[in-house]
Parts: C-alpha cells; structure tokens; sequence
C-alpha cells in the first residue's frame, strides 16, 4: 500500500468516528422521551367462563379469591402499562469517580403493574358491594435492548472486552431510576389497572346479582 491509499484509508477511518461522535452526541443533547405502548392482555376467555369457575351458586354471594382468579388468568404479576425509553447513561471511572470513562445511549423498554397475589377482596353483602383493594404499581420488568447500545469514550481505556456488560448494567440503573421518578407511569398504569379489573369482573358479577357494583381501589400494601 503507498502513502496516498494509507492517507485516504486513515481519512475515511477518522470521517467515520467523526460522523459518530457527532451523531452520539446529538442523542446525548436530545431529551429522554417516554412512548405509551399499550400493553394486549388476553382476558377474553375470563368473560366467558361464567360463575361455575369459582364454584359460586346461584344467589349465593361468595367471596371472589385470589387463587381462582389465578386458576383462570394464570398470573401473579400483571402488568398493566408499558413504555419504551430512549436515554443515555454516564459510566464514572472506578478509580478516579470524578472522571467521565463514557457515555452510553440505550433503548428500554418498561412494564410497570401490581403483585396479584396482594389484591384483597371485601365483600359488602348487605349493601351488594365488592371492593377490589389493589396494591401499590411498581416497576415489575426493565428491558435493555443490548444491540442498541451506542458509545462515547472520554477514556479509551475503557473500551474493553467487558465493557458491554458494565454498559448494559449502568443502562439498567440508569432506566429503573428514570422511571421511580416519572410519575405519568405509575398513574396510566393504576388507570389501566382499574380498567382491567372492571373488564374481568363486571361480567362475572353480572352473571352472580344484578344488582351488586363494584368497587376498584389501590391502597395495598
């Protein structure tokens, strides 16, 4: 290879880091965005079992349990709301915290949604109410999609054969704490919880009295 093939190929070699770099760096100026996705739940199959699933008799107003619900929806986390989240994590030098080794950008994806087997059931028989007491909305499963991560090396050093690891758990951090602060998440989330209890149970109470409501409510433990 002459001089000029070497010039020409370190200069296309260089452009591209340039272009990069710059490309990187606009994602890290760009503000982190949430995307509602609403998440499908199959919950048709439960309109149709009818009141024979719970073992419930005709008039008789017993008690709606945790365990049959879990018979027939087959769960004990539910989620209720899903996002997808486009950050940027900043990784510090183990040994000189103060000091930038680089930037990661990532792609996440967010569910977030209630422990099934807190859900607490009162039965009002004499006023025919049923209240559903739901639990409180955590964050139940944080996806980073590994193949988008894209570096920024303030330290070179740090381009190791390790680094998608570490970069991928301070992406993981860096989401869960982005989301225990966004505050539209755990609300969509309890507004579909209620929905989606209405939608399983309405039909069921329907079929068991008329005349009974229901009542969805968050404040469990």
């Amino acid at each position: 290879m002459d001089n000029k093939e070497y010039e020409d190929k370190q200069g296309n070699t260089q452009s591209q880091e340039i272009k990069h770099k710059i490309k990187l760096g606009k994602r890290l100026g760009e503000k982190s965005i949430f995307i509602v996705v609403p998440l499908v739940l199959v919950i048709v199959s439960v309109v149709l079992i009818g009141t024979k699933a719970f073992g419930w008799q005709e008039k008789k107003a017993e008690i709606i349990t945790i365990s049959s619900l879990e018979k027939i929806i087959d769960i004990s986390e539910l989620s209720t709301f899903q996002a997808i989240y486009n950050g940027i994590a900043v990784v510090m030098n183990e040994k000189k915290p103060e000091e930038v080794d680089y930037h990661v950008s990532y792609e996440a994806r967010v569910n977030a949604g209630f422990d099934f087997n807190k859900v607490d059931f009162r039965d009002d028989m004499e006023n025919k109410i049923l209240t559903v007491e739901l639990p409180e909305i955590v964050l139940n499963d944080v996806i980073v999609d590994i193949a988008s991560l894209d570096y920024m090396f303030q330290n070179e050093k740090a381009n190791t054969s390790t680094v998608s690891a570490q970069a991928y758990s301070a992406c993981i951090a860096d989401v869960t704490n982005e989301c225990i602060e966004e505050s539209a998440i755990y609300d969509l989330a309890e507004q579909n919880a209620i929905n989606i209890m209405k939608a399983i149970l309405n039909p069921l109470i329907a079929q068991l009295d008329a005349d009974y409501k229901l009542n969805v409510i968050f404040g469990g433990a």
